[in-house]
């Protein structure tokens, strides 16, 4: 995740942005990158490191993001958004599509993504012959 922030930031802050996000899980932060960015810190900030993370340097500009261990977004739901049909319940998750395709993308990438993946080493084994 780490990696993914550090080369491309704009790919989980453009899904931060997004008006229904901000609206049903970052407390309506207003629509500027700085204060949505910060509302999902906050919500995230209960295991973050306390210091900056190992290999980025303190001034970083999205240390922030780096310094969280997890990336989560969720929100309690009343009684009668939960009773009074499924249509609400559908559309939050409709909302975190995005962010469950951001961090789908990360973990488990696809060829194309590969760019943010891949072992500490950056080699793979799968073809070498074996002895």
């Amino acid at each position: 995740m780490r990696q993914s922030i550090d080369r491309h930031p704009e790919r989980l802050k453009s899904i931060l942005m997004d008006a229904e996000m901000r609206k049903s899980f970052l407390d309506n932060a207003p629509n500027n990158n700085s204060k949505a960015v910060k509302a999902f810190v906050e919500s995230n900030a209960g295991n973050a490191l306390k210091t900056k993370p190992k290999g980025y340097d303190a001034t970083h500009t999205d240390i922030d993001l780096l310094r969280l261990r997890n990336y989560t977004i969720g929100r309690k739901l009343k009684d009668d958004e939960v009773l009074d049909g499924m249509d609400r319940i559908a559309n939050l998750l409709a909302c975190m599509k995005p962010f469950i395709t951001f961090i789908n993308s990360v973990i488990m990438p696809d060829d194309a993504d590969s760019d943010d993946s891949g072992s500490a080493s950056g080699t793979s084994n799968e073809n070498e012959d074996v002895e």
